[in-house]
């Protein structure tokens, strides 16, 4: 049996699914599958409705920790599989040796973009399960230049598959090998299985789907979608929903469909979320706090404003944990926020995953082979030097970053074994026992850096292969003691409560060594310089980032609204509303065009959605964050970026302001920081002669 449940956003699927869940207790298994950034949340919400022994007989998954799940049974789920680094190193090695057989892309497949975007489009074609043999028959039956482009990748496809076939590792991911294997593991025999949360599936995804209907008991999935789409933005969901039917119909299972309503309500919040898309006329009526649109002249008062916003909440009586805040791109605000909110005292947890090229260890890591690389010019030296990793704290560094700039030190002056020479102070000033005593401390500090990094040149001047290269960096790291500074590191983030960083640099070290591993591993002895290889490491690194769960109860969360958990909270802030950011408009670019993409769908080949379904779906994304809020929700606008260019807002702030002609506008203001102790002192003390200088001078204090 096949149920499908549609409604619109808070119609109550997701709370029916649960219920379900919970009449059935211990009378059979139950399996909830949902996308891989919400399984926590999922978890938290099945013991809240379904009470300690929810885990007696139903689970949270995702389809990679369903894959787990079921390769354990069958055998592999221990096995050393190929990540996503070790898929690229696998490409570079792939191009190196087609590369001269290529037509359409021979000038291309030296550039980084290329080989990522080819390990993109290779992990696409095997979650559609397309193969080389299926890219050259589509090649004949094109045009001269789309046939070469086609027949390239055909070429490229088909031996990089070989060599992932012929790796020590397994090369396949796991939902791969889970669909192969689910049918003869008998997991899913007899369970009731539940989607929510999953907008479509892949060709993989089916295939595993296709298996449920013969052996589960029942298989529910939950859609976002309107039995009556007047707006378009459910047109995708109305697509999945006749690919299951048809997988229903091949494998002989009744199809049992389901329309959820919801509660019909006059509030501003439920009125916006009938209309945002529709033709529904205007909000008559004061939409009070319940919506509002903040304005502020760029991104860093945009986010005191918020946090300002946020304290003034929890002192009405709103818990942190009752808050959310959702952004289109959270690299471009997670930075400030983590600096905002740290100084008003608002506990967050980020994303579950970041960039680890931003953390301290992968900065120096690039900054110095850079270095390497370049000249040891300033720039490169001193982002190393200044990523905290360094041999030297910041006082250091500032002492000997005046030297090298008042005497322009830079290229093979590092690492030469002569001290310098020149006074600290520059041409003409006089020697002095002091001057003498910073010049030896500055070629202290200059030996503490030339010694290792002296090193790492000769071992990569040296080298001629990955393997070497990777030998003489390793080193390099040894002689810094980085593995020691991180257990520093991590105690220190403990010790001051932050978990969640704690977490993060206690990944770092393992992620490395595993990104080494795999480049001896797989491009061992490949002859490259020093040049290629800072260049490939970097861009290997760029593969990989850091997660964590939540360290505590009590927290405001920041994601980002593609990858939102649709959870209700009680008050949401959408920050970043600005033209071009939500929704999205970038088509995504990619190997294949979108001409490219319609051939082969044309030709019953089935691809990833392309640049429309995409906008599409950027746009129900943006709906269900709408629907979110309970109680209030404040879009907000920076009026211009960092560099002082004009930025006009998003069509929702528009479009707001039409559905809510009494609609209230706030504005960023200096009086916002006084919501919270620390930033209220901070702007009280940088008014010189204000009260709080006045109260210090009748003291008798020194300014």
């Amino acid at each position: 049996m096949l149920r499908i449940w549609t409604g619109r956003a808070r119609s109550g699927k997701s709370a029916e699914i649960l219920e379900q869940i919970r009449v059935l207790g211990d009378s059979s298994r139950q399996l909830l599958i949902v996308p891989q950034y919400v399984t926590h949340e999922a978890e938290l919400e099945l013991c809240r409705v379904c009470g300690d022994t929810a885990t007696r007989h139903a689970a949270v998954l995702s389809f990679e920790s369903l894959a787990k799940a079921v390769l354990d049974i069958v055998g592999g789920g221990a096995d050393v599989e190929l990540d996503k680094g070790g898929k690229l190193l696998t490409m570079q090695r792939t191009l190196q040796e087609v590369g001269t057989e290529l037509l359409y892309f021979r000038r291309s497949f030296l550039k980084s973009a290329f080989l990522s975007g080819l390990v993109s489009l290779a992990d696409e074609f095997r979650s559609y399960r397309v193969t080389p043999e299926m890219l050259l028959e589509q090649a004949e039956a094109a045009d001269e230049e789309t046939g070469k482009k086609l027949r390239d990748l055909s070429l490229i496809i088909g031996m990089y598959e070989a060599k992932l076939a012929n790796a020590d590792m397994d090369s396949r991911d796991r939902v791969t090998r889970m669909a192969e294997k689910l049918e003869e593991s008998g997991y899913m025999q007899g369970k009731d299985v539940f989607f929510d949360g999953i907008s479509y599936f892949n060709a993989q995804e089916e295939l595993a789907i296709s298996v449920m209907l013969r052996q589960c008991r029942s298989v529910t999935v939950a859609l976002l979608h309107d039995g009556d789409d007047k707006s378009g933005i459910f047109a995708d969901t109305a697509a999945t929903i006749g690919r299951l039917q048809r997988l229903a119909q091949e494998n002989g299972q009744e199809v049992e469909l389901r329309h959820f309503e919801g509660e019909c309500s006059d509030t501003p919040l439920a009125f916006l979320e009938r209309n945002f898309f529709g033709t529904g006329g205007v909000y008559e009526g004061e939409s009070g706090e319940s919506v509002s649109v903040l304005s502020a002249p760029a991104v860093y008062a945009e986010a005191e404003a918020v946090a300002a916003a946020i304290c003034r909440l929890t002192q009405e009586g709103y818990r942190y944990r009752e808050i959310g805040v959702a952004v289109r791109n959270v690299g471009d605000y997670q930075g400030v926020l983590e600096t905002v909110f740290r100084r008003y005292g608002i506990p967050c947890y980020m994303d579950p995953e970041s960039d680890i090229l931003d953390k301290p260890l992968i900065t120096l890591i690039t900054a110095v082979l850079e270095s390497v690389s370049n000249g040891y010019e300033y720039e490169d030296m001193f982002r190393w030097l200044k990523s905290g990793m360094a041999p030297m704290c910041d006082d250091d560094c500032d002492l000997l970053e005046n030297y090298v700039i008042r005497w322009e030190i830079r290229g093979n002056m590092w690492i030469r074994e002569t001290d310098w020479v020149a006074h600290p102070k520059g041409y003409g000033a006089e020697w002095t026992d002091a001057a003498e005593r910073e010049l030896q401390k500055i070629n202290e500090l200059r030996r503490c850096v030339r010694v290792p990094l002296a090193a790492l040149a000769k071992g990569m001047e040296k080298g001629h292969t990955a393997r070497e290269m990777v030998t003489a960096l390793y080193r390099f790291l040894e002689a810094l003691q980085i593995p020691e500074k991180l257990d520093r590191r991590v105690l220190q983030l403990q010790q001051s409560g932050d978990l969640q960083g704690a977490e993060e640099y206690s990944q770092l070290w393992n992620i490395l060594v595993g990104v080494m591993d795999q480049f001896v591993e797989i491009l061992g002895d490949s002859e490259m310089d020093k040049t290629e290889f800072s260049r490939l490491f970097r861009l290997l690194l760029t593969q990989y980032s850091v997660g964590t769960i939540p360290v505590a109860l009590d927290q405001v969360k920041l994601s980002s609204i593609v990858q939102n958990d649709r959870k209700t909270v009680k008050c949401l802030f959408i920050m970043g509303a600005n033209d071009g950011v939500i929704p999205s408009v970038n088509g995504g670019g990619g190997l294949l065009t979108e001409e490219d993409r319609e051939r082969m769908s044309a030709a019953g080949i089935r691809l990833a959605p392309g640049a429309d379904a995409n906008f599409v779906m950027e746009l129900q994304n943006l709906y269900a964050a709408l629907a979110q809020p309970t109680e209030r929700l404040v879009v907000s606008y920076p009026r211009a970026d960092a560099a002082g260019n004009e930025l006009q807002p998003a069509f929702v702030v528009t479009r707001l302001k039409e559905l809510f002609p009494k609609l209230r506008k706030q504005e960023a203001s200096l009086l916002d920081v006084a919501a919270a102790p620390l930033p209220a002192l901070q702007a009280a003390g940088s008014w010189q002669g204000g009260k709080l200088w006045q109260y210090f001078e009748k003291k008798g204090c020194d300014k």
